[in-house]
């Protein structure tokens, strides 16, 4: 029996399929370790974009409410300078104004002019 070891490991047929055995079981570490790989940058990447995406989140609310309390004071601002230039009668206000102060909020809102 140790005698027919001898003479499988001599031969170059034998040690040819056993280095194409070695060399597809390398290949298919290398695939394992590949995939893992993918896997690892794939799960860090959906970290990050979900950081990114609560970053935008916030960002975005925090414009929002900077936002309202600007119509609220260009409002308020609006009332003051009807009630002192006299233009305030019996509780309405100039539509005219007021209508011209909603479009130009709602234009720089809307990040035009």
């Amino acid at each position: 029996m140790a005698r027919q070891r001898e003479q499988q490991q001599s031969d170059p047929v034998v040690a040819a399929i056993e280095r194409v055995l070695k060399i597809e079981r390398d290949g298919t570490q290398q695939l394992q370790d590949g995939q893992q790989h993918a896997r690892n940058l794939l799960s860090e990447a959906r970290a990050e974009a979900a950081a990114i995406a609560t970053r935008a989140d916030a960002r975005i609310s925090k414009l929002h409410s900077a936002y309202l309390l600007k119509v609220q004071r260009d409002v308020e601002r609006l009332g003051q300078s009807n009630l002192l230039s006299g233009e305030h009668a019996g509780g309405a206000y100039d539509r005219v104004r007021l209508a011209r102060a909603v479009r130009r909020v709602a234009a720089e809102l809307a990040g035009g002019a």
